[in-house]
């Protein structure tokens, strides 16, 4: 009977530890291998050993557990590191448009508290913009257009969210009316000239450029040329700027991120030093390296635009510092107190949708500024 049972157990261990093995392979998670291999054999050992009545002097119990103990720390010890890395919260810049889609019942869009006083009819200004301003345009869309499906990810549809460059390209080419974007540089105006077009830009709004900590840093405050000297790598823990005896991990973002150029734009010339990075995937050739996203140690220094940050400010699992003693309250921010402000805009280009300017008129009036700011972004005038 305990070679049948033995037999048996042998099989389902076999089969399950095969299924592990190739879902731990499929998913990039190889380095649980040993310890799938270990942990069954262990399990097995422990029932064959008891059914033939091994354990029968402390002796073989204790000599089991000694062997069988060192097995499982050494082959856990990289999937828990890796487990309680990825408990610790990180800091995404980027905006998924899915959870902000106008008109559906989980969107995260704001809202105003009564109906918006504009209520658009055919012909729909046609939008696009950067992805971060969004949730923002969605909720605008949401507050003044009919009621239906307005899919972002739809190209040539009425709400689109491509990102600044194809938004432009759209504006130019007659697929946008209007776009929400930063301030235009040079080669866009000379593109739309080109094409025969002027733009017309409408600042609508404001968003900050944030440095941030965990919570529980009792660093508060920053000069700009402490921040510069952290990520220059020439400050390298926390008590240098007058916090704990721990090293900074300053995180950065990805290459080509906005983030990451407007870092690079307030180092002022200053490379940023090599970035921190983590295990991405193995290959056939080994680990493959890529940028660290910003994990919520409390040694931790990251950065990002201000809206990307308020959930986990609300939850209180990260602080936004204040940079030469200012914080980035909406009322610093709009008025330029703040030092790391930028302005952002509507913009179009010789549109002949006769709704574009009674909506662009919406969204600077008061009730619009209001579900701006709503929105998690700063508005031009104070009292929304």
């Amino acid at each position: 009977m305990a070679v049948l049972l033995s037999a048996m157990l042998l099989v389902v261990l076999v089969f399950l530890t095969f299924i592990a093995f190739c879902m731990a392979m499929m998913n990039g998670t190889a380095y649980h291998i040993p310890l799938i291999i270990v942990f069954p054999t262990v399990l097995y050992l422990v029932v064959s050993l008891s059914l033939n009545k091994f354990f029968t002097t402390r002796k073989r119990i204790f000599t089991f557990i000694g062997i069988a103990s060192i097995a499982l720390v050494i082959t856990g010890y990289v999937p828990l590191r890796e487990a309680h890395t990825e408990s610790i919260r990180i800091v995404n810049e980027e905006v998924n448009p899915t959870f902000y889609q106008p008109f559906r019942e989980d969107s995260k869009l704001a809202q105003l508290k009564t109906p918006a006083s504009l209520k658009l009819q055919e012909p729909l200004p046609k939008l696009d913009g950067e992805t971060w301003l969004y949730p923002m345009y969605a909720a605008f869309v949401e507050a003044v257009y009919p009621e239906g499906e307005y899919p972002s990810y739809m190209k040539d549809g009425l709400v689109m969210g491509d990102g600044g460059g194809y938004s432009f390209t759209h504006l130019i080419e007659g697929k946008a009316d209007l776009i929400f974007t930063t301030a235009p540089m040079k080669w866009h105006y000379n593109k739309a000239k080109e094409a025969g077009l002027e733009l017309t830009v409408t600042p609508i709004g404001k968003e900050a450029f944030v440095f941030f900590v965990n919570e529980k840093n009792p660093v508060q405050n920053l000069t700009t040329q402490q921040i510069r000297e952290i990520y220059a790598g020439t400050t390298e823990n926390w008590k240098e700027v007058s916090g704990q005896d721990m090293p900074i991990i300053a995180y950065q973002r990805k290459t080509n991120s906005r983030s990451q150029k407007a870092l690079e734009q307030f180092m002022e010339g200053t490379p940023p030093m090599k970035p921190a990075t983590e295990d991405e995937f193995e290959d056939g050739y080994g680990i493959v390296q890529q940028r660290a996203e910003y994990r919520n140690y409390k040694n931790a220094i990251g950065f990002s635009h201000r809206f990307t940050t308020l959930e986990l400010v609300e939850k209180q699992k990260i602080k936004l510092l204040n940079i030469d003693g200012v914080a980035p309250t909406n009322d610093s921010i709009r008025s330029g107190e703040y030092p790391l402000v930028r302005e952002f805009y509507v913009v179009t280009a010789g549109t002949d949708n006769p709704n574009v300017q009674q909506f662009i008129d919406w969204m600077v009036s008061e009730e619009g500024q209001r579900l701006l700011e709503k929105s998690g972004y700063v508005s031009l005038r104070e009292g929304n």
